[in-house]
């Protein structure tokens, strides 16, 4: 009975409901308190990822607020990337309408890695006249690259130049750029303003700001065929997985 005069019992009822207030975020995952299930997460994921790149092939796996996600044959800047790869963390439960510029309030932060071939830059230039480059062709290597091609340019008058070069691909926060260039002109190396000029044209070669969230990328390796940057994303076990079908542009449960 003293205890009850003293308000200890009311005082006790007080401190449990704030304590459950406290703790029930933390004994459920977003997607469990909200009722959006890791499969209609991944399902959402892949259907405004699929809308934003068109790709060949898409799948997307979600388990908590934990994304991971392989496309295969996506445009960026014009050029078409081999395989992208994301790792991400969702910031959020709930998949907001509109865009695919919503992915950006989805994902908070993701680690990407991308893979141009060789002969997917060269298709590129083939079919393009880009920056005032024509009939270019690109040859990889461990060392960097090699080039040969048309430059055209308008100082005093509009030129036209056929050209080899050399460099190597660089990796910034906004996107893959050509470095420490090199041209020649009928054998003869060319003094650094039009080697300036020509970088202008040129770079960036692909630029980040495609990509609709934030992503990062750490190291760039470049082989006999192929160019990788890469800021190590990971697969993970368990979660749900689904597939996007670019014929019916509808996301359907991996098998």
């Amino acid at each position: 009975m003293a205890a009850e005069k003293s308000g200890y019992p009311k005082i006790f009822l007080k401190l449990a409901i704030v304590l459950a207030a406290l703790l029930l975020p933390a004994m459920c995952v977003p997607s469990e308190c909200l009722g959006l299930t890791d499969f209609e997460m991944a399902s959402a994921l892949a259907e405004k990822l699929g809308d934003e790149f068109g790709p060949e092939s898409l799948s997307v796996k979600v388990l908590d607020n934990h994304a991971y996600a392989e496309a295969g044959g996506i445009f960026l800047s014009g050029v078409r990337v081999d395989k992208l790869k994301i790792e991400a963390m969702l910031t959020s439960s709930e998949i907001p309408g509109g865009d695919a510029e919503s992915l950006a309030s989805i994902i908070g932060y993701s680690w990407g890695e991308v893979t141009l071939l060789e002969s997917d830059v060269n298709d590129y230039f083939r079919e393009n006249e880009s920056r005032g480059f024509s009939n270019l062709k690109v040859e990889f290597s461990p060392e960097g690259f090699r080039a040969s091609g048309i430059f055209t340019a308008s100082l005093l008058f509009t030129f036209r130049i056929k050209l080899a070069a050399s460099g190597k691909f660089g990796l910034r926060p906004d996107g893959v750029y050509i470095e420490d260039a090199m041209v020649y002109i009928q054998n003869v190396k060319q003094p650094g303003f039009l080697v300036k000029e020509m970088l202008e044209r040129a770079n960036p070669l692909i630029e980040w700001n495609e990509i609709p969230f934030r992503v990062v990328f750490k190291t760039i390796a470049v082989t006999d065929y192929s160019a990788t940057m890469s800021g190590e994303p990971r697969d993970f076990d368990g979660g749900e997985s689904v597939t996007w079908n670019s014929a019916s542009k509808e996301a359907e449960a991996a098998r």
